[in-house]
This record gives C-alpha cells, structure tokens and sequence, in this order.
C-alpha cells in the first residue's frame, strides 16, 4: 500500500496598490521576512546578455501562457510568480523532469545555477529602480520537521530567494493554514486575505514554499496635474465580444502618453510613479480578442516596445475594472510542455529532501493553482496573485505645433500587461471582456 505525502509549494506574486488596514491573526512567532529593502535607487535593472534572454524568453512564455489561460472570461495572472514557482521548484528536480521545466520556462539552458542567478538579479533589483513604488518580494519555506530538506537545497533557496526557512510540527492544520494565510497578508497589506483554508492543509503535507511580490505605486502626475480625475469619469458604453453592450464607469485623459500602432492593434502606455513600471493596454482595432491574443503568439514583447513612440497628443478612454480569478493550471501547463513533472511513476524530485531510511520516497507535482485579483481605477492599481504548487509524495512499500491626434477607446475587450521599463519583465497580464 503506497503512503501519500503532499508538499504544496505557494509562490504568490502579490502586486498592490492601495493603503489598507491589515487585521492579523494572532499568529506567534509570525514567519521571518528577509527580502531585501533598497534604501539607494538605482537608474536601472543591470543585467547580462545571457540574463536579457532570459527576460525575452520569459515573456514570450508570457504570451503562450495567456492563450492557454484564457477562455473568453475576463482574466488577470501573474507569468513573473508563475516563474518563480516553477524556478523554484526546479532546484529540487532532475534529469528531464528538470529540462522540460528549463523548456517551459524558455530559459536556463546554462544550468539551474545560472536561473538562480537570473532570479536572485530581479529580486534585489526591481525593487530599486523606483522607491517612489514599493516593490517588494518575499520568499519562506514552511517544513514538516519529518521531512528535513536536503542542505544543497536549503542554501539555495536561502542565498538566491533570501527565503526564511522553518521547520515545524504538521499535525494541527489550522494552525498551518493561519501561519500561512497571516504571512501572505502581512506581505499584501490585507489585499490577498486568505491563500488556504484549513482543510486544504493535508496531513500527509512536507513542505509550503511561499513567494510574494508586493507593489503599490500610483499613476505618474503631480498633485496639481494627475493621470486621471474622477471627475471626468463618466458612464459610457463598452461593447462586449457578442456585440452587446453594457454601461461602465469609463476614465478619461488627453496626454502625449506613448503608443504604437501594430498589426490589428494599438498599444498605449500609462506609467506610475516615475514611469519605470507601466500598465500597457492592448487594444484590437477590430472586437476581436482572439485573434490579438493569436497575433501576440508570433510577436515578441520586445518587438511591442520597439514600435513606441510620442508623437500625438492620445485621447484616452479607459474603463475601471476589477477581476479576481483562481486557475487550476495543471492542463495549462501540460500543454506547455510540462508533462513528466506530473507523472507519479517518472518524475523526478530527487533533490529537495533528505532520503529517508527504508523505501524510498519519490515525489511529483500534483496541481498547480493560481488565484490573482487586480483593481483600477483612477487613483492607480491594486493586484495580486498568489501561485500554490502542489507536489505529491510517495514510497512503494515633447509636442509639436500642431499635434497629431490619436484615439484609444477601450470600449471593447482588451488585454493588459504591467512591466518593468528597463528590464522589460512582465509582471502581470489579463484580459478584460467586460468591466
């Protein structure tokens, strides 16, 4: 008879913005945090040419994975956490269970030493490219005491994710779960409230490793000049993908905001703060969704960002929205290319914890979930998501004088991306089909 064991792996990317009021579970002794804080700005994300490829292949994974992701409903994910956890959960794995991940990923061919590097820039670097955002990524590791991880293991999550790692008593789930849920809350200030709930903690678990990314950051202006003015919201029509239409509480702004005008599309670029993270707003010339997100499968972000330019003064329509969503990303992934991770009898997790005397103990990814949240309004943007990996376990036994003028009215279904300027890092993307 086969003893199942399960390790959950949560690796939330929590991006926010707004100031909240956190009201915390009394959890003693609350989880370490031991990301780094920036105290010095720095103009820009500094990174190799090797790690510049690995920023593009990212996020042309980005694209392949909202195809899959989307379905027709409105959509927000977060494909930065989706890496991490998936990076993350790769210095535990070999053989090809370790290179279908580096081939999902698009990323790594020079080794899982060279990924943690890549992780280990963006993590300290992000951050500190605008203190006018806070920006902050955390990393801890929950371990049944049962199941100690194997110290190769332990030092690189701890030297490359600055992850806490405890090691603790499983057998009471509420407890876990409150452990868990007060960390992801006190790192989102409130916004992601609860990750799980006590019967989603098996007893069978061995280990929780957890990430979050926290962002709060208004739209660039000033005090006298902001992005958008609630008084100029006004109601608006926005039309749905079957012709319908719906009213919509509809911002309004005129700028010299970037844009470009691709094939079947236009691209406009609203910035926070200082204008090194940015929302870009996709939108079809045509109602037609799909066929933007099938375009975006034979183009690069890279490509996107070369076809920018300021030369027009930009009429902007743009609705407020708020989605939440929670994905099982099993078969999304799958069709990625992530395949043997998921097989019981061939996966291949053999570095992440110490064998145990007796039967050996093989481990495989279970399910992979995702649930993320995003808000917008005229004020800026609160998101959030949170990614769990569930691994199971086994043992057998400037304008000119006369500006052109350019309209972007997204009143039909679009998609968003917020990124990083200087590294090009995607951090989150979606669609909105109806607001």
């Amino acid at each position: 008879m086969k003893t199942i064991h399960i390790l959950s792996i949560a690796a939330g990317f929590i991006c926010m913005i707004s100031c909240s009021h956190i009201d915390s579970v009394k959890v003693k002794d609350p989880i370490t945090i031991s990301s780094p804080s920036p105290t010095e700005q720095i103009t820009k994300v500094t990174l190799s040419e090797m790690q510049s490829g690995y920023v593009e292949a990212g996020n042309n994974m980005s694209f392949r994975f909202l195809k899959e992701m989307f379905s027709g409903d409105n959509l927000i994910c977060s494909p930065l956490s989706l890496q991490y956890a998936i990076a993350m959960t790769a210095n535990g794995a070999s053989g090809e269970t370790l290179q279908e991940i580096i081939d999902f990923l698009g990323y790594g061919e020079e080794g899982i030493d060279a990924l943690n590097e890549y992780a280990k820039t963006l993590l300290e670097q992000l951050p500190a490219v605008d203190l006018d955002v806070t920006l902050k990524v955390t990393d801890a590791l929950l371990v049944n005491e049962e199941f100690p991880l194997l110290p190769s293991f332990k030092k690189t999550v701890e030297n490359n994710y600055y992850a806490a790692v405890e090691n603790l008593d499983f057998s009471a789930p509420q407890q876990i779960a409150e452990r868990i849920n007060e960390w992801a809350r006190r790192n989102t200030n409130g916004f992601i409230d609860k990750v799980l709930e006590p019967s989603e903690i098996s007893k069978d678990a061995v280990a929780y490793l957890m990430n979050a990314l926290y962002f709060k950051a208004k739209w660039a202006g000033s005090e006298y000049n902001p992005m958008f003015l609630e008084e100029n919201t006004e109601s608006e029509y926005f039309t749905l993908n079957d012709g319908r239409t719906v009213k919509t509480d509809m911002m309004r702004n005129t700028r010299y905001h970037e844009y470009a005008e691709m094939d079947g599309y236009k691209v406009l670029v609203l910035p926070y703060a200082k204008g090194k993270f940015n929302m870009y707003i996709l939108l079809p010339d045509e109602n037609d969704i799909d066929g933007l997100i099938d375009k975006l499968q034979t183009t690069s972000w890279s490509d996107i960002l070369a076809n920018l330019k300021k030369d027009a003064e930009v009429h902007v329509k743009l609705p407020k929205f708020n989605i939440e969503n929670k994905y099982f990303l099993n078969d999304a992934l799958n069709g990625l290319g992530v395949i043997k991770a998921f097989e019981p009898s061939s996966a291949e997790f053999d570095r992440m914890f110490i064998p145990k005397d007796g039967p050996g103990y093989h481990y495989w990814i279970s399910n992979v979930i995702q649930k993320s949240r995003i808000s917008v309004s005229e004020w800026g943007t609160e998101a959030g998501s949170v990614t769990i990996v569930e691994m199971a376990g086994a043992t057998d036994t400037g304008p000119g004088p006369e500006p052109k003028e350019i309209f972007f009215h997204a009143d039909h279904p679009f998609a968003f991306i917020i990124g990083e300027e200087t590294s090009g890092t995607i951090l989150f993307e979606g669609v909105v089909m109806e607001p």
